[in-house]
């Protein structure tokens, strides 16, 4: 299992945390959560990497996801985006990117 992220941003008077981290290789799973200034969940991203859990370089593929995922997410937290009403969030956000990724 990967050490995790943890990132303060601010936007606007409001402040979010961003946590990424790895579930390890039995869950084949990386969490990315935002959180709002008291601790309210605003949203979760969850990746799953069972399909290449077997690969050779998986702890080095699975850190690159992540530091991806992590900086995705402060760029879109960054742009307020995670402020509008669900309905407006542009869709897709990062899955299509992370799919292409994992099956260069």
């Amino acid at each position: 299992m990967i050490t995790g992220y943890n990132t303060e941003v601010k936007y606007g008077n409001l402040t979010f945390h961003i946590q990424t981290e790895d579930r390890g290789k039995k869950a084949s799973r990386i969490d990315t959560i935002i959180y709002k200034s008291g601790g309210a969940i605003v949203h979760r991203k969850i990746i799953n990497y069972k399909d290449i859990s077997k690969c050779d370089c998986l702890e080095q593929v699975v850190k690159e996801i992540m530091i991806d995922v992590h900086h995705q997410t402060i760029r879109e937290v960054r742009r307020g985006l995670w402020l509008l009403p669900p309905d407006r969030i542009p869709s897709p956000l990062f899955s299509e990117k992370m799919m292409r990724f994992l099956t260069e």
